[in-house]
């Protein structure tokens, strides 16, 4: 869904932009407790809450949002930044993503008004989750690809691990698996809790060794129970015979 631009001739759309979905408009937004920002927010039709900092744009909430990224980093007196950037706009600027010399990030967002970094991690996990909801193949991989684009060639294991699992489904999707299939063996969990998630799959692993343990020594236990049946058996008939006597 678009943002659609206000046409209220009484100017009682507070919204610079003229977004009448901004979330400056909402009885509960989430956001009054933003900064007052005397610099971009000053410009004309610019508005903090729903325009990107670097293109001026309006974002989109298409998908839950999935393609900018606000900043909600502690400024001053308690108040967060709040400036929004796509995600598109902030990889072509080289403020998103992994980037080396003097910025220095991994997979991280550095917002322009207060150079405060967010962890982009949680953020393509969030991507992950989106499309499992998501019916078009087009969509799921333009959102994908945003996901490989801010966490490709990152140092922390959180983030390559991550990578791993949305590429692996990148692929299947693209030949022609359905997207129910792809998604099926992906676990898509909160990245605070990636490194129980491995301990538990290590811990499955562990478990899938002792079991396959026990089958074979249930098999050889059921094996070797059939053999002293037989032996007993021969035993009998033996004993039998020799009561009988020789023919």
């Amino acid at each position: 869904m678009q943002p659609l631009l206000s046409d209220s001739p009484f100017g009682a759309i507070t919204c610079k932009a003229g977004n009448r979905i901004c979330s400056s408009l909402t009885a509960e937004n989430p956001l009054t407790g933003t900064r007052f920002c005397d610099l971009c927010c000053s410009e004309p039709g610019f508005c903090g809450d729903c325009c990107c900092i670097l293109c001026r744009k309006l974002i989109t909430l298409d998908y839950d949002g999935y393609s900018y990224i606000r900043c909600e980093a502690t400024v001053v007196d308690g108040h967060i930044c709040g400036h929004v950037s796509h995600l598109e706009c902030a990889l072509r600027a080289y403020m998103a993503g992994t980037v080396g010399g003097s910025i220095n990030l991994d997979a991280e967002y550095l917002c322009r008004y207060c150079d405060t970094r967010t962890d982009l991690v949680p953020h393509a996990l969030k991507l992950l989750n989106i499309c499992t909801s998501v019916a078009s193949y087009a969509d799921i991989e333009k959102i994908l690809n945003v996901g490989i684009c801010i966490l490709r060639g990152s140092q922390k294991s959180s983030a390559k691990e991550l990578l791993h699992r949305i590429e692996s489904i990148n692929a299947k999707l693209m030949k022609g698996v359905s997207i129910q299939d792809a998604f099926k063996k992906e676990s898509c969990v909160d990245s605070t809790v990636l490194p129980v998630v491995n301990k538990y799959q290590n811990h499955s692993v562990q478990t899938k060794l002792q079991y396959d343990q026990k089958i074979k020594l249930e098999s050889l236990g059921k094996s070797m129970k059939e053999e002293l049946f037989v032996a007993q058996l021969v035993h009998q008939l033996n004993a039998i015979q020799l009561l009988l006597g020789p023919n």
